[in-house]
């Protein structure tokens, strides 16, 4: 039972963060736009999946400090938690300065390469920020990951929320002045003031994890490395997805389509950040429930899982797709193709993507990482050939549905998997519920495409309404849904 209320606690807080952040890059993304323009826009895009190579220094230790400090918790030998801590801040620092400082000596090499040479002086400008900023962040991510580990991740969202406002303020404040600079300088405000208040939190929340208590522990350095090496080929690939994707738009799509393709990738990152924000929450549960119970626990939780997720997933999706061409109305200015495109593309790949969400995330609390690491190579690799294959014939628009394709492969291979393990099939998870919400889902797009077919063009603003407004199908199901009344009545309390 307190499991269940700190999950829906946790869940709910992770999706008020979501929401306001996306509200918040709606309209810094806006204001951007009008104040640097979209070249700059995918400059600053390009400068930042660029200096995040340097999280190939995280050796995946952010995502064993969860697993870790949740069995920790269990033990009686409380003093480990401070040596965690301590061992993780060290490795960290070294770690990622150490490896700032090369991709800084080298930047100006590699960068030629894919930035025009008129812009060349204002990314290596910014890179130095945002590579302080990176380094920050990293070590910010110890102390936010002790909070997740303890169930806290509410005070985290928080933390977070507060940064974002401090992040558009110093965006509003410096641009006008400093230009792209400033919104690199902001950015690092805002990376200062995630550490700073994470690391108090962490020391309030339990007297272990006082400073006194923090010393360098060679075993703790081991646990996380045995559990980090593997989860580091996790990282590396998911940090080649984003600069591949981006270097070869920049190659063949060119920087205006960039900079639509980053605000498309802004916008479905934060939908889908709304649910697999409130699904991480399991990591450090299922870290302690298979400890702690049977193989028949973790199977009913997964299923539950999955059901509630189909439930908000598909719903969101339809109705981010529906809602394509009015954001493109209200943060452009008009109907971007660029930006449709890419939004429609990658709504459908991450709606897959987010149903393996479940499976993903208790295969790291139970600490099954060797499928994770085989899809996230194979995804890496699948991306590049075929973007280089398809940029050759479709260009900047054949580099993107590359990504969609290989996300979505390596999404359904970690489903079924993982439902293997388990031992479960397709059906046990799905019935007769989730199904009337696919057959909503079809006849919504069904009216949809029926009233583009003979509604004329001049009037795009009532197909746009009658698109919202059938979404209105899903409201019977969705109430109906014995999930629903269950998560409604534990919010309440």
């Amino acid at each position: 039972m307190l499991s269940s209320k700190k999950i829906t606690i946790n869940a709910f807080s992770a999706v008020v963060q979501v929401v306001f952040t996306a509200l918040l890059y709606f309209f810094l993304y806006k204001y951007l736009l009008a104040t640097i323009g979209v070249r700059q826009l995918g400059i600053w895009s390009l400068i930042l999946s660029f200096s995040s190579i340097a999280n190939l220094a995280n050796l995946g230790m952010t995502s064993g400090l969860v697993k870790f400090v949740a069995e920790y918790i269990l033990e009686n030998d409380k003093s480990k938690l401070g040596k965690l801590i301590f061992t993780s801040v060290l490795s960290m620092s070294f770690l990622f300065v150490s490896l700032s400082l090369i991709i800084l000596l080298g930047a100006k090499f590699f960068l030629q390469y894919v930035i025009d040479e008129h812009f060349l002086n204002i990314a290596l400008e910014i890179l130095p920020y945002s590579l302080a900023s990176l380094c920050i962040n990293a070590i910010g991510g110890v102390f936010t990951s002790v909070l997740e580990g303890y169930q806290k991740n509410y005070i985290r969202n928080f933390i977070y929320i507060i940064s974002g406002i401090i992040m558009f303020g110093g965006t509003v404040l410096l641009t006008s002045t400093y230009h792209l600079k400033g919104v690199a300088i902001a950015q690092l405000i805002q990376s200062g003031f995630i550490f700073f208040a994470a690391l108090v939190f962490t020391v309030k929340i339990s007297p272990n994890n006082q400073i006194r208590y923090w010393k360098w522990h060679k075993q703790s350095f081991k646990e996380l490395f045995n559990y980090g090496y593997k989860f580091q080929f996790v990282s590396i690939s998911q940090l080649l997805y984003e600069p591949a994707t981006k270097l070869l738009l920049s190659k063949y799509g060119g920087l205006v389509l960039l900079g639509h393709y980053e605000m498309a990738t802004k916008a479905v990152n934060q939908f889908r950040a709304l649910l697999t924000s409130a699904n991480q929450v399991v990591v450090p549960v299922v870290a302690e429930k298979a400890k702690t119970e049977d193989s028949s626990f973790l199977q009913s939780f997964y299923i539950k899982m999955n059901r509630i997720l189909l439930l908000f997933n598909l719903p969101l999706s339809t109705f981010l797709i529906l809602a394509t061409p009015i954001i493109s109305l209200l943060w452009l200015g008009s109907f971007n193709f660029d930006f449709i495109f890419s939004m429609f593309v990658l709504v459908i790949s991450t709606f897959i993507n987010i149903m393996c969400g479940p499976a993903y995330f208790s295969s790291m609390g139970e600490g099954k990482l060797n499928v994770l690491v085989i899809v996230h190579v194979s995804m890496a690799i699948i991306n590049i050939i075929l973007g280089i294959i398809l940029g050759l014939y479709a260009e900047g628009y054949g580099i993107i549905l590359a990504w969609a394709i290989a996300l979505s492969i390596g999404s359904l291979v970690v489903i079924v998997n993982y439902n293997k393990s388990l031992k479960i099939s397709f059906f046990d998870i799905f019935r007769k519920e989730e199904a009337k919400l696919l057959l909503v889902s079809f006849l919504i797009i069904f009216l949809n495409i029926l009233s583009y077919q003979f509604i004329s063009a001049e009037r795009n603003s009532l197909k746009m309404i009658l698109g919202i407004f059938s979404l209105f199908l899903y409201l019977p199901v969705i109430f109906k849904n014995e999930n629903v009344r269950q998560l409604i009545s534990s919010i309440k309390k």
